[in-house]
């Protein structure tokens, strides 16, 4: 036993020993699998520009820019320049190599540079103005030359539609803020704040020149002597640049216009004038090339836009003074200025036959009611006019009777009738306003519940059978408080008339539905008169509850009686035997 024990437990030991000696080296293959597939990643994308031109950038400006003097800024220029150089001989030699795939890495890298050296150069303005005039022209010549060379020495072609747009991109970083400097010698006015806020929209007009290269199509770019395709070419290329141009609108704020700390003048909302234009070019690409997802971009930037008018608004003094000045010479706040852009935006939209944009038009036009001139946020919303929810409403109605839509059409009608509920401006008839509101109400849902036959128009149907329900047992249930000062005689009168048209309704369109909702408004509301009046004579006969009970009573023993007679089942035989 002792010795088939021992062997057994060696080949326990040996099985186990080889199952470690298995995991670790299945560990080990998963290990190198992982590792080689790192490799692989990284030696095709090829991260390693991209992480030289954040060491070269980061060191550069971490040497020379502890003090905003000229000589740093001077030198942190050079030294992208000389960078910027080397990457662009090296993106000629690869390219001559066919190593066409991190060449799309480097020449994304150099157009950086050349923004960032336009960047690096706005200390020299704010330091000496005539030598920073020396410095931006001899930047912007560089950034000239070295794209320029690129594009002609090597086999990739930039159409003119495109290559336009570019070079007035760059001209933009480097002669924008040339231009601003005679306001440096002052101090800060409206003028600087004003050259501020336009270099947005002065980026904005340089964008829309692109519209003409996404009225040509991909066929514009088909030739372009690189394997890359469209719209990644070149299309990746100015959506950098508009990256770009976002954050140049925050770093010139703070450049050029120094305040203590990091308070600047700068809004989300400076950054509506670039997305505008960048709207319509996807709307006209949505257009043009049939692409749903530039229709679902074109639909979703302007609602971008809304919430950039409402982000991040500041206490700070120099920033509300700008803000306030702003609204006053806008004659609305941004979020005002805003949502009326967005309702030209998707309007625009429409006319260019782009689908779905009225969905987005319409709700856009209705919200305008809720802004004013000093709405800035979703806390100071409030309800301001009517004619827009109107416009809105009668819009969205003749949609739906084009369509043959009642949902659209009831909401059209809702839309419209939004206002006799928040604003009622008629003299004499505010008290009232409860009562008109109800009765337009029931008035368009039995209209349009006749006029179609869909799905939703049946609900409707039943919408309007409770209403008349409703307006039939109110005035029997209410007082005078509730409806104003009516004559008392009203209260009688008036649940004939709902009456009536449930009859009317359910002889000529609603069916039987509007006979139940017409014995039933006739049951409920004789029932509410009987209690009203049996209330009244409470007050003047003492006992009227015992002998409200006698009666009672009285009934259900008569039941009892009737029920032992039998006289139901003697009903049904001599009805049987008659027939």
């Amino acid at each position: 036993m002792d010795e088939q024990s021992q062997a057994i437990s060696i080949e326990l030991d040996d099985a186990l020993v080889a199952s470690t000696s298995a995991s670790t080296a299945q560990h080990r293959a998963r290990s190198v699998n992982e590792f080689a597939q790192l490799a692989r990643f990284l030696y095709n994308h090829n991260p390693f520009y991209v992480i030289s031109a954040l060491c070269v950038f980061s060191g550069l400006w971490r040497s020379f820019s502890q003090e905003p003097a000229m000589v740093e800024a001077g030198i942190i220029a050079l030294g992208l320049a000389v960078y910027t150089l080397l990457l662009a001989l090296t993106a000629w030699l690869i390219v001559r190599l066919g190593v066409w795939d991190d060449a799309r890495s480097i020449l994304l890298i150099v157009v950086l540079m050349l923004l960032a050296i336009s960047i690096s150069l706005d200390p020299v303005l704010n330091a000496e103005e005539q030598h920073g005039t020396s410095f931006v022209l001899g930047g912007f010549l560089f950034a000239l030359i070295v794209s320029e060379a690129l594009l002609r020495t090597m086999p990739l072609r930039l159409p003119a539609l495109f290559r336009v747009p570019y070079y007035l991109t760059i001209a933009l970083f480097f002669l924008y803020p040339l231009a601003m400097s005679p306001l440096l010698a002052h101090p800060p006015g409206p003028a600087l704040y004003w050259a501020l806020f336009g270099f947005s929209a002065v980026a904005g007009a340089i964008a829309l020149t692109l519209i003409p290269a996404v009225r040509r199509g991909a066929a514009y770019v088909n030739d372009n002597g690189s394997p890359w395709r469209w719209p990644l070419y070149p299309w990746v290329l100015f959506g950098m640049l508009g990256l770009c141009v976002c954050l140049r609108a925050y770093s010139l704020c703070v450049s050029f216009h120094p305040i203590f700390g990091t308070e600047s003048i700068f809004g989300c909302y400076f950054l509506i004038p670039v997305l505008l234009p960048v709207t319509l070019l996807f709307v006209e690409a949505a257009v043009v090339w049939h692409s749903a997802a530039a229709r679902r971009i074109a639909l979703a930037l302007p609602l971008a836009m809304v919430v950039l008018a409402m982000a991040g608004h500041r206490a700070e003094p120099v920033y509300t003074n700008f803000v306030d000045r702003f609204t006053e010479t806008m004659h609305g706040s941004p979020l005002d200025v805003t949502l009326l852009v967005v309702v030209a935006l998707y309007g625009y939209s429409i006319t260019r036959g782009m689908r779905g944009a009225e969905n987005f038009f319409i709700p856009s036009l209705a919200a305008v009611s809720f802004v004013s001139k000093y709405s800035f946020d979703l806390d100071s919303i409030s309800y301001d006019r009517a004619w827009p929810m109107i416009v809105a409403g009668a819009i969205q109605f003749a949609l739906g009777m084009t369509q043959r839509s009642s949902a659209r059409a009831s909401s059209g009608a809702a839309c419209a009738l939004v206002p006799l509920g928040l604003d009622w401006q008629l003299a004499g008839l505010a008290q009232y306003r409860a009562i008109i509101l109800f009765h337009a109400v029931l008035v368009v849902t039995l209209i349009l519940a006749s006029m179609f036959r869909d799905r939703f128009a049946e609900k409707l149907r039943r919408l309007g059978a409770a209403l008349l329900v409703i307006a039939c047992v109110t005035p029997a249930i209410a007082n005078s408080r509730t409806f104003g000062p009516v004559p008392e005689v009203f209260f009688y009168v008036y649940p004939v008339v709902p009456l009536a048209v449930a009859l009317v309704y359910a002889r000529f369109v609603g069916g039987g539905l509007y006979y139940a909702a017409a014995a039933s408004g006739a049951t409920l509301c004789t029932a509410a008169y009987g209690w009203r009046s049996y209330r009244h004579l409470r007050h003047v006969i003492a006992g009227l509850d015992l002998i409200a009970c006698g009666i009672l009573f009285f009934l259900m023993a008569a039941v009892v009686s009737f029920r032992k007679a039998r006289l139901c089942q003697r009903w049904r035989s001599r009805r049987e035997a008659l027939e």
